[in-house]
Protein backbone atom coordinates (compact mmCIF):
# COMPACT_ATOMS: atom_id res chain seq x y z
CA UNK A 1 0.00 0.00 0.00
CA UNK A 2 3.27 2.06 0.79
CA UNK A 3 3.86 2.10 -2.90
CA UNK A 4 -0.17 2.36 -4.39
CA UNK A 5 0.39 6.08 -5.56
CA UNK A 6 3.31 4.91 -7.97
CA UNK A 7 1.04 1.70 -9.13
CA UNK A 8 -2.31 3.29 -9.40
CA UNK A 9 -1.42 6.08 -11.17
CA UNK A 10 1.77 5.36 -13.42
CA UNK A 11 1.97 1.62 -13.68
CA UNK A 12 -1.98 0.74 -14.15
CA UNK A 13 -2.65 3.83 -16.03
CA UNK A 14 0.54 2.55 -18.72
CA UNK A 15 -1.11 -0.94 -19.10
CA UNK A 16 -4.22 -0.50 -18.55
CA UNK A 17 -4.14 2.17 -21.47
CA UNK A 18 -1.41 0.88 -24.09
CA UNK A 19 -2.65 -1.00 -27.19
CA UNK A 20 -3.79 -3.18 -27.04
CA UNK A 21 -4.46 -2.57 -23.08
CA UNK A 22 -4.05 -5.28 -20.43
CA UNK A 23 -6.50 -6.23 -18.28
CA UNK A 24 -5.27 -6.20 -14.94
CA UNK A 25 -6.83 -7.20 -11.43
CA UNK A 26 -6.16 -4.97 -8.60
CA UNK A 27 -7.14 -5.54 -4.74
CA UNK A 28 -9.22 -2.27 -4.46
CA UNK A 29 -11.66 -3.06 -6.94
CA UNK A 30 -11.60 -6.56 -8.08
CA UNK A 31 -11.02 -8.97 -4.91
CA UNK A 32 -14.58 -10.12 -3.40
CA UNK A 33 -15.97 -8.36 0.11
CA UNK A 34 -16.03 -10.38 2.81
CA UNK A 35 -13.87 -13.09 1.68
CA UNK A 36 -10.38 -14.16 3.31
CA UNK A 37 -7.73 -12.03 2.05
CA UNK A 38 -5.61 -14.71 1.40
CA UNK A 39 -8.32 -16.47 -0.52
CA UNK A 40 -8.72 -13.81 -2.44
CA UNK A 41 -4.99 -13.51 -3.71
CA UNK A 42 -4.95 -17.03 -4.08
CA UNK A 43 -7.91 -16.96 -6.54
CA UNK A 44 -6.43 -14.18 -8.51
CA UNK A 45 -3.11 -15.12 -8.94
CA UNK A 46 -4.44 -18.22 -10.09
CA UNK A 47 -6.94 -16.54 -12.22
CA UNK A 48 -3.91 -14.02 -13.71
CA UNK A 49 -1.99 -15.18 -16.58
CA UNK A 50 0.99 -13.36 -15.17
CA UNK A 51 1.67 -11.84 -11.62
CA UNK A 52 3.42 -8.45 -11.54
CA UNK A 53 5.42 -7.64 -8.19
CA UNK A 54 6.67 -4.04 -7.76
CA UNK A 55 9.90 -4.85 -5.16
CA UNK A 56 10.43 -1.89 -3.43
CA UNK A 57 11.72 -1.63 0.28
CA UNK A 58 8.13 -1.37 1.23
CA UNK A 59 7.42 -4.40 -0.73
CA UNK A 60 10.15 -6.40 1.47
CA UNK A 61 8.52 -5.39 4.84
CA UNK A 62 5.11 -6.36 3.79
CA UNK A 63 3.71 -9.69 5.59
CA UNK A 64 0.37 -9.71 2.82
CA UNK A 65 3.58 -9.69 -0.08
CA UNK A 66 5.10 -12.45 1.18
CA UNK A 67 2.11 -14.76 0.74
CA UNK A 68 2.07 -13.46 -2.50
CA UNK A 69 5.35 -14.25 -4.03
CA UNK A 70 4.96 -17.49 -1.92
CA UNK A 71 1.89 -18.79 -3.97
CA UNK A 72 3.62 -17.45 -6.98
CA UNK A 73 6.79 -19.28 -6.42
CA UNK A 74 5.11 -22.37 -6.05
CA UNK A 75 3.43 -21.37 -9.74
CA UNK A 76 6.57 -20.17 -11.02
CA UNK A 77 8.92 -23.10 -9.82
CA UNK A 78 6.53 -26.05 -8.78
CA UNK A 79 4.09 -26.04 -11.74
CA UNK A 80 6.77 -24.91 -14.35
CA UNK A 81 5.37 -21.51 -15.38
CA UNK A 82 7.01 -17.98 -16.03
CA UNK A 83 4.41 -16.45 -14.25
CA UNK A 84 5.88 -13.54 -12.48
CA UNK A 85 7.04 -10.67 -13.61
CA UNK A 86 9.46 -8.35 -11.20
CA UNK A 87 9.48 -4.51 -11.39
CA UNK A 88 12.09 -2.95 -8.74
CA UNK A 89 10.90 0.44 -8.12
CA UNK A 90 13.99 1.27 -6.45
CA UNK A 91 17.11 0.17 -6.04
CA UNK A 92 17.39 -2.51 -3.46
CA UNK A 93 20.63 -4.88 -2.62
CA UNK A 94 19.95 -8.55 -2.75
CA UNK A 95 21.85 -8.83 0.14
CA UNK A 96 19.34 -6.18 2.09
CA UNK A 97 16.70 -8.47 1.48
CA UNK A 98 15.57 -10.58 4.46
CA UNK A 99 16.56 -13.78 4.97
CA UNK A 100 12.70 -15.06 4.91
CA UNK A 101 12.56 -13.74 1.41
CA UNK A 102 14.73 -16.62 0.01
CA UNK A 103 12.46 -17.13 -2.81
CA UNK A 104 12.65 -13.46 -4.04
CA UNK A 105 16.71 -13.72 -4.01
CA UNK A 106 16.37 -17.51 -5.87
CA UNK A 107 13.64 -15.28 -8.67
CA UNK A 108 16.17 -12.15 -9.09
CA UNK A 109 19.08 -14.47 -9.45
CA UNK A 110 17.36 -16.45 -11.79
CA UNK A 111 15.08 -14.45 -13.92
CA UNK A 112 15.24 -10.86 -15.48
CA UNK A 113 13.29 -8.18 -14.08
CA UNK A 114 13.10 -4.14 -14.94
CA UNK A 115 14.33 -1.05 -12.90
CA UNK A 116 12.18 1.84 -12.82
CA UNK A 117 14.82 4.91 -14.04
CA UNK A 118 16.14 6.94 -11.09
CA UNK A 119 16.31 9.39 -13.45
CA UNK A 120 12.80 11.27 -14.15
CA UNK A 121 13.61 12.25 -17.82
CA UNK A 122 14.31 8.01 -18.21
CA UNK A 123 10.88 7.39 -17.46
CA UNK A 124 9.01 7.96 -20.83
Amino acid sequence: KHDSYWVENLLVQELEHSDPPFRLCLHKRDFVPGKWIIDNIIDCIEKSRKTVFVLSQNFVKSEWCKYELDFSHFRLFDENKDTAILVLLEPIEKKAIPQRFCKLRKIMNTRTYLEWPTEEAEHA
